[in-house]
Parts: structure tokens; sequence; C-alpha cells
């Protein structure tokens, strides 16, 4: 009798230890609450989460892998999913803009700062560019492949350093990182059977004459873009090296890649704008506006960094045929071929008046408004514009030759960009002493 009541309690035992048990794995207690993950957002989403079940303390961690107030983890060994009592108070490491952090003081932009070098000894891509022959370079203008990987179109690339060593007019970089948070990472270089680095057309190299376009000095891409299964690059020949900030360009021509090696490109024989084709058409940057699908459109400058900005535009079935290209000549007043050009160079209509350089351009997701990103004196500058025919004259100091010393460049694109857009890449150029690139993270407000 005594055994089958001490068997009977063992039964109900394991029946109430199999009950609990169960209620551990699946529904839980009343009094538990499981910890959502929390990775990315904000303090405020985190606490409409999970209104009065936790509490949170905050510890602040300098860090770029997310921008200011982002939510990287928990803190004391806790992580998403395990289970505490109700009530609790939880402590959450949130992001802080690292210690290197430059604010800025104006409507749209919060901070910025440098993350760490693409080129150059110090760069994240250092032995990769190095073993190719590429010690010193600027630019990197980014745009993207048919296969959805990153070309990075790079200027005046020497062996060694302070411009020293062998001279490329130029070089191709590839990328796949998705992640910029801790540098731009290349997964090739474009590169000749030797291994080393391989321009998309060579310059002359020869000595600048200011006022003889048979001249050349060197090729310097001004942007790219693709279409399709196709691949364009737009560089400008440069004939003379003036003053700071001034140099004479011949012509600004398209090539075509022959294939996705991107080893080989041709020119397009009906792209090519000489000075006196269209005098401001010399720096030529090439982009996809979302508001318009159905066309290309382009932002142009003359040689140097002196002028204003033009704008124009063509129908993506018809890229190859420049009779077809629409340029912008008054508000809303777009006139074809040879009529446009000619009214332009007569009266220049600006959508970003002088000085400009280096142009890019992009649709911001999260401002809805259009990007334009030049250096402007001695700041790299961001113009704001509703539509993208401008004007922009919404003007704000993004990055400060004080902050970086002989800056210029900053490229932006809308692929080089995370946080729903609030934080974007800026591919930054130095003159000196380093001649090389920086990735610089810029968030705004």
């Amino acid at each position: 009798m005594k055994r089958k009541h001490i068997y009977s309690i063992l039964v109900i035992s394991s029946f109430v230890f199999g009950t609990v048990s169960c209620n551990a794995n699946g529904n839980v207690p009343s009094d538990l609450f499981t910890l959502p993950d929390f990775y990315n957002k904000t303090l405020k989403e985190a606490k409409l989460e999970v209104g009065t079940n936790i509490l949170f303390e905050t510890e602040n961690v300098p860090t770029s892998e997310l921008i200011e107030g982002r939510i990287l983890s928990y803190a004391n060994d806790l992580k998403a999913g395990d289970k505490v009592e109700k009530g609790t108070r939880v402590k959450v490491k949130v992001a802080k803009r690292s210690e290197t952090a430059v604010s800025i003081d104006n409507e749209i932009v919060n901070y910025v700062n440098q993350i760490n070098f693409i080129t150059g000894p110090k760069g994240i891509n250092s032995e990769l560019l190095l073993n190719a022959g590429a010690g010193g370079t600027d630019l990197g203008i980014p745009f993207e492949l048919p296969d959805k990987k990153m070309m990075l179109l790079y200027g005046d690339t020497f062996s060694g350093q302070n411009m020293q060593g062998f001279w490329n007019s130029n070089f191709m970089a590839i990328t796949e990182d998705k992640n910029l948070s801790d540098g731009l990472t290349f997964s090739d270089v474009v590169t000749t059977d030797n291994g080393m680095i391989k321009p998309f057309f060579q310059g002359n190299h020869q000595k600048g004459n200011e006022n003889d376009p048979s001249v050349e000095v060197t090729k310097i891409p001004t942007g790219g873009i693709s279409i399709g299964d196709d691949t364009y690059i737009f560089y400008m020949s440069i004939r003379y090296w003036g003053v700071a900030g001034s140099w004479n360009v011949n012509y600004n021509e398209c090539l075509k890649a022959t294939d996705n090696t991107y080893k080989n490109w041709l020119p397009v024989s009906t792209l090519r704008w000489t000075e006196n084709d269209l005098y401001y058409a010399g720096q030529i940057y090439p982009f996809n506006n979302p508001k318009d699908p159905s066309n290309i459109y382009f932002v142009s400058i003359p040689g140097g960094r002196n002028n204003g900005s033009v704008m124009f535009r063509v129908n993506k079935d018809k890229f190859e045929n420049r009779s077809e290209y629409e340029y912008l000549v008054g508000k809303s007043t777009w006139v074809k071929g040879d009529e446009g050009m000619s009214m332009l160079n007569q009266n220049p209509y600006y959508i970003m008046t002088p000085g400009v350089s280096e142009p890019s351009i992009m649709y911001s997701e999260y401002l809805d408004k259009f990007i334009y990103s030049t250096l402007k004196g001695s700041a790299i500058v961001f113009g704001i514009s509703e539509n993208v025919e401008g004007p922009y004259k919404e003007i704000h100091q993004v990055l400060k030759g004080n902050d970086f010393p002989t800056l210029y460049g900053g490229f932006i694109h809308p692929n080089f960009t995370d946080s729903n857009g609030q934080r974007l890449y800026v591919q930054l150029s130095q003159w000196t002493p380093i001649y090389n690139t920086s990735l610089v993270e810029v968030v705004l407000k």
C-alpha cells in the first residue's frame, strides 16, 4: 500500500513538472516577459514596443556601427529572447557618435565622422591596391553595375606616395560591400594580365598647353551609369592644369564596356562634347532620377571649379544618340540637340550657381528631396531641392576644410546610405599631404 502511494505521488509530481516545463518552453508565465530584438531601433521605438513590461537603463557606446541613438544590444549578458520578470530594469547599449565625430550646425546635418581611409597605405584596401600599383589616388566616383555591384572610378593614380612613381590616368575598383559602417572594402580592381591596375583609357601624359586642344595631359573620370546590360563611363580630356581649382578640358567623352570584365572600353562615337559644342560639358555626371525613370539625367560643369552647373537629359532607349539629348535652358524649359547647346552657350541656365566642383547628385528618400554634393569654397556642401531641376539654392555646409584639410570630391550615391537614408557615406579626397580617399559618414537630422 505504501509503495503504491509513493508511485502515485511520483506520477503526479512528474505531471506537474511537465506542465511547468511546458509553460517555460511555450507560453510565458504572466509574470515573465520575453526580451524583443531592438537592434537598430531608437529608444523611443523600444519603449513603445514594451510598454510597462520593463524599464530601460542606457549605456552609451561610441561607435559608427549604428547612428547615434540606435540600440546596439542588451547589456549584462542579456540577449533578445531571454525572459525577465516584468517591471525589471534592463540595461541596453545605445550607439553614441564616435569620439572623432564633428557636430554640424545647420538644418539638415547632425554630425559627420571620418570612418577610415579607402585608399593609400593606411586604407582598408591597402594590400590589394599596393600590390596592384596604386599607392596614391583621388576621386572614387560610385555607380551601380548591371549585376548590382558598385564600381568606383578613381583619377590620376601613382604607384608611390606623394604623386611619385608610375603614373596611371585612372583606375576602376569594384565592391560588393553592403555594410559601410566599418569602411568600404573592395572585392576587386580591374587589372592587366600581370595584375597591375588597368586604366579604362590612358591619358597621353604630354606637357600641358593652355591653348592647344591637340595636347592632352590626362584623362579623368567624371561619372558612370549602367543601362540594362550596358555600362558607360564619362571622362574629361585635360590639356592644361592651371592654378589651384582651374584646368582646361578638350572634351568630355563617353566610353562603353565591351564585356563584364571591364578591361576594355570603346568610345561611343556619337557621345563627345567639345568646348565648342557645349562649354559647360567639361565634367559630365550621369544619374538615375526615380521621379522620371525613363530618362537618364546629367549635371555638368566646365573644367575647373569656378563655374556654375547646367543640366540635360535623354531617354534611356536613345542614350547613344546625342541629337536626342534635351538641355535645360530655363525653368522647366527643355530644348533638344544643337539648339539647346547653343542656347546654353549663349546664356547658361544654372541649376547651381558658381562655383561648382566634382558634382554628384541623388534623390534622398529620407529628405524626400534631391541632394547635390559639391565643393564650394573650402567646404563640401549639399544643395537641396524638391525638384531635380533645382535651382539648388538651399546650401548646407557638410565637410569643412578646417576638419578635413585640402578636401575635394565628396561623392554620394543612393546605394551608399543606410538607416532608411538618414546616414550617407561620402567619398572624400584630400590633396596633400596624403593624396588619397576616405569614407565619411554624414548623419542627417
